[in-house]
C-alpha cells in the first residue's frame, strides 16, 4: 500500500539542511550506483545509509514507477526521493535525539503504525494470490447481467430554438416544406450554442432531460418531430435522430471498484478466519487513576478493587458477505438552457454497476 507523500511545506523548510546533508560525498556513491546495482549506497545521513533498493521502494509504494521500472540514480526523480528519504531520516534522528520515542503516546502511534503496515502488507499479498484477471471479469459479467435490464433507451437529440409561438410556428411550416432539420436549425434556431451543430444536442435519456424534454423523448419515434413546446428556455422543436439502448460500462470503466469490492471481501473473510483460531479475552479493568484523573494527595491506601472476571469473546459467527459495489449514479447530461441563449446538454458518462443481489 503506498504511502502517502510528505507535504511540500516539509521539503520546502528542509531544503537548506537537505543539501548540507547530502553534499558531494553522497552524491558520489549515487554515481557508482549507475550500473544497477540496489544495494550500492544512495547516501549517508549521519552514518546510517540509505541504498539505492531504498529509493526504488519508495518510488514504487509512491506509485512513480511500476513492475520491473527501474530509477535511474542520478535522475531527477531518483533525486528527489532520496531527498525526502533524507529528510525523513534527520527528522526521525532529531525526535530520537530528543527521546521523543519514549513518550508513551509515541509508543502507542509508532505501534499501531507497525501494526496497521503489516495487516496491509498481508492483505496486498492475499488479494495478490486470490484476485486475478478470471474473478475480476466473471463479477464484471455478474454486475452487466444486472444492469442491462435497468439500461434506459437514449436519444440522439435535435432541436430549434424561438423566442415565441409564432416564431416557432413559422420554424414548424418550413418544416413541412421538406427542409432539411439541422439545416433549418442552423439558419433560425436562436440558441447559440448548437445551432451550428444543426441543433445537436447529443444523446440523453428522459432521466436526464428536462420535463419537457423527457415527454417527447418517450413519446417521438426514432425519426419523428415533435410539436412545437414551451419551457424556461423559450419554444422547442425536437427532432429524434435514434433511439437505442444504453450501453453498460466497460470492464476497464468498473476494474477499479471491482478490485475493492473483492478486496474488500477478502479482508472479511480473512479476519473471519483469523478471530475463530484466535484465543481472544476481553477484559474490562478499572479506569486507572494514574491516566484518568489528577493525582490525588497522598492518604491511606484503600482497598484494592477484586479484580473483574475476564469476558471470553465468544466464537464469532460467519460475517455477512459485504454489499457488491453499487453503482454509482452517472452525471446527468447538462438540459437545454433554462434561459435564453440556450446552452447545449453534453452526453453523460457510462454508470457504474448496480450491486449483485
Amino acid at each position: 500500500m503506498a504511502f502517502e507523500t510528505r507535504p511540500a511545506l516539509l521539503a520546502i523548510l528542509l531544503a537548506a539542511l537537505s543539501l548540507a546533508a547530502c553534499g558531494e560525498e553522497a552524491r558520489r556513491p549515487v554515481e557508482e550506483a549507475a550500473s544497477g546495482d540496489l544495494s550500492a549506497e544512495a547516501a549517508t545521513v549521519n552514518g546510517q545509509t540509505i541504498y539505492v533498493s531504498d529509493v526504488e521502494m519508495e518510488a514504487r509504494m509512491k506509485g512513480l514507477i511500476k513492475g520491473d521500472e527501474q530509477l535511474e540514480p542520478g535522475s531527477k526523480a531518483f533525486d528527489e526521493i532520496l531527498d525526502e528519504l533524507i529528510e525523513v531520516k534527520l527528522l526521525a534522528m532529531e525526535a530520537l535525539g530528543r527521546g521523543l520515542d519514549e513518550d508513551p503516546e509515541a509508543r502507542h502511534r509508532l505501534n499501531t503504525a507497525r501494526d496497521n503496515i503489516l495487516g496491509n502488507i498481508l492483505l496486498e499479498h492475499v488479494a495478490a494470490e486470490e484476485i486475478d484477471e478470471p474473478a475480476i471479469r466473471k463479477m464484471y459479467e455478474a454486475q452487466v447481467q444486472l444492469l442491462e435490464p435497468q439500461m434506459e433507451n437514449e436519444a440522439h437529440v435535435r432541436h430549434i430554438l424561438a423566442p415565441t409561438k409564432e416564431e416557432i410556428d413559422k420554424i414548424a411550416a418550413e418544416l413541412k416544406t421538406g427542409v432539411d432539420f439541422a439545416v433549418l436549425a442552423a439558419r433560425r434556431s436562436s440558441d447559440i450554442d448548437t445551432r451550428l451543430d444543426g441543433g445537436d444536442l447529443g444523446y440523453m435519456t428522459a432521466a436526464e432531460a428536462t420535463p419537457e424534454f423527457a415527454r417527447v423523448i418517450r413519446e417521438v419515434p426514432a425519426g419523428g418531430v415533435s410539436r412545437p413546446f414551451e419551457d424556461r428556455a423559450g419554444w422547442h422543436i425536437v427532432k429524434i435522430e435514434e433511439l437505442r439502448k444504453r450501453r453498460p460500462p466497460s470492464l476497464e470503466d468498473l476494474r477499479e471498484t471491482i478490485e475493492r469490492y473483492l478486496k474488500s471481501q477478502q479482508l472479511e473473510k480473512l479476519l473471519k478466519e483469523l478471530r475463530a483460531n484466535a484465543e481472544i479475552v476481553k477484559r474490562n479493568p478499572a479506569r486507572s487513576s494514574r491516566m484518568d484523573q489528577p493525582a490525588a494527595p497522598v492518604a491511606a491506601a484503600p482497598a484494592a478493587p477484586e479484580p473483574a472476571a475476564p469476558i471470553v469473546e465468544e466464537p464469532v459467527q460467519a460475517a455477512p458477505t459485504p454489499a457488491a459495489p453499487v453503482a454509482e449514479s452517472r452525471e446527468p447530461a447538462p438540459k437545454p438552457a433554462t434561459t435564453a441563449p440556450a446552452t447545449t446538454p453534453k452526453p453523460a458518462a457510462q454508470p457504474k454497476p448496480a450491486a449483485p443481489q
